[in-house]
């Protein structure tokens, strides 16, 4: 019985000692493919921040005619009456009858021309500075530096 147990005993810690070192081996493997795949990603990520750092000419440049368009634009709508001599109209709301949120006539917009000198507020005119105020502090954010 102890000559089948001696015979036996080194034949069953040869087996487990070789599952562990496969499992070892099995461990260590994945280890260095995960290491592999981290450095992949590692490096993508690095080269998608150095893209996204430099900024082409052309893109900048369209950015700034885009801008300057828009605001010229805005000047343009606001000296136009004066140097062209054109009328300026102003729509003016006047409101219908109402009673608890029904509407018993509706409201009418008339339309009444300013006299010379005076200076208009465009809703547009501040819509328009507002959008390019957002847009340029968006770009800059994006930029992160």
């Amino acid at each position: 019985m102890i000559a089948l147990l001696t015979n036996i005993a080194p034949i069953a810690l040869g087996f487990i000692g070789k599952l562990f070192a496969l499992k070892s081996q099995a461990a260590q493997e994945n280890q260095k493919l995960m290491m592999q795949q981290f450095a992949v990603r590692d490096k993508s990520i690095n080269d998608a921040r150095n893209r996204a750092d430099k900024e082409s000419p052309m893109a900048a440049l369209n950015r700034r005619v885009i801008i300057f368009v828009i605001l010229s634009l805005i000047i343009f709508t606001q000296v136009a009456p004066v140097f062209f001599n054109v009328p300026t109209v102003v729509p003016t709301v006047i409101e219908g009858a109402s009673l608890l949120g029904f509407e018993l006539t509706p409201d009418t917009i008339e339309y009444v021309t300013v006299q010379a000198g005076a200076v208009l507020k465009f809703d547009e005119v501040f819509a328009w500075a507002t959008m390019i105020i957002e847009f340029y502090f968006g770009a800059q954010l994006a930029k992160g530096k």
